[in-house]
């Protein structure tokens, strides 16, 4: 860190000082980053700091949540103190990152890195379990996630490494047969067509409706 300047570790947070606190927010690409701010920084200052490290303008759409001392999912109330929340009602320090207010129609989202944001909790909420879709619209979605993630499939001599990709819901026990049936399916799929992200997005939102 600038100067030498060293974090001194609490129960809760790393402090920088009594009007400072360090938090991580988890990002819908899975990685964690570390926000600093002052112990009156409100919800929408945080997500700020975040919009700001992803490029992202469209911030209306986006939230900060946490698990609760219930272990439940409580959306940030943004233009409260953030610190006062965690202390009061989180389980952990920890926020996530994510898409709070979806569109009806993807054209609706101006920003490339919108359309990003809203591919990766489309892709999260679908592995997770939270989206259902029938077996053919999980061949069909994972085809486009891989081209969304890895590009064409000419660039690719073969497709083992689809062996390696987490294609379908989590949830879903399946054979390994089946799942090997499956992923040649989705192979198919990824050769099928040339996208770009937003087609995804499109599709799905065209196949359910969300909460």
């Amino acid at each position: 860190m600038p100067f030498g300047l060293k974090l001194r570790r609490t129960r809760r947070y790393n402090v920088l000082s009594k009007n400072c606190f360090v938090t991580r927010i988890r990002l819908l690409d899975s990685n964690v980053i570390e926000c600093t701010l002052s112990v009156e920084s409100t919800g929408q200052e945080c997500l700020e700091a975040v919009a700001q490290r992803l490029e992202l303008r469209e911030t209306h759409y986006f939230g900060l949540w946490f698990l609760s001392k219930s272990q439940q999912a409580r959306w940030v109330e943004l233009e409260k103190p953030l610190k006062k929340q965690l202390d009061k009602f989180a389980n952990e320090p920890l926020l996530f990152f994510g898409v709070m207010f979806y569109v009806p129609n993807v054209s609706q989202l101006q920003q490339e890195a919108t359309r990003y944001q809203y591919y990766l909790q489309v892709k999260k909420d679908v592995l997770d379990g939270r989206l259902r879709s029938t077996l053919e619209q999980g061949i069909r979605l994972a085809g486009l996630a891989v081209q969304a993630d890895f590009g064409d499939y000419s660039q690719f001599e073969s497709q083992d490494f689809l062996r390696e990709y987490v294609l379908f819901p989590m949830d879903l026990a399946l054979e390994e047969a089946v799942l090997e049936e499956l992923t040649q399916k989705v192979a198919q799929e990824h050769k099928a067509h040339r996208i770009i992200m937003e087609t995804m997005c499109t599709w799905v939102f065209s196949s359910w409706e969300f909460l």
